[in-house]
């Protein structure tokens, strides 16, 4: 039976893999003028198949910051000092409200912040 160098749909030669035993950078000449998939072929497929079945998402980063913003209207913008780092305040849009953009590390302490525990204050991303 003759041989002949396997090629990608585009054309291109099929590398041959040095790890195996085999040599599947040739398939049979016969295969090859049919156009028929050969074993090979249908074996990276699968392969292929397989590892895209496994690939998994990785998770999604953690925020990086915690939105707080002011429950009311306010006459100005205020910071805010949660332990011994002071976190600006910012307006919205329309100037009513005030906005705190609060490193995820001191999310905790800012929920204990007496502007939070008051209601003065109220984390934007909570329902």
């Amino acid at each position: 039976m003759a041989r002949k160098r396997a090629r990608t749909k585009d054309g291109h030669f099929v590398a041959d893999d040095p790890t195996t035993p085999e040599n599947e950078a040739w398939v049979d000449a016969e295969a090859a003028v049919s156009g028929e998939e050969t074993s090979d072929e249908k074996a990276a497929k699968r392969e292929k198949a397989s590892k895209k079945a496994k690939a998994k998402k990785a998770p999604a980063p953690a925020p990086a910051f915690t939105m707080f913003v002011s429950a009311n209207p306010e006459a100005s913008v205020y910071d805010i000092r949660v332990g011994d780092i002071k976190v600006r305040g910012i307006w919205d849009g329309a100037r009513e409200h005030v906005s705190w953009r609060v490193p995820a590390s001191l999310t905790e302490a800012m929920m204990k912040h007496h502007m939070v525990w008051s209601g003065r204050i109220i984390n934007a991303e909570e329902d």
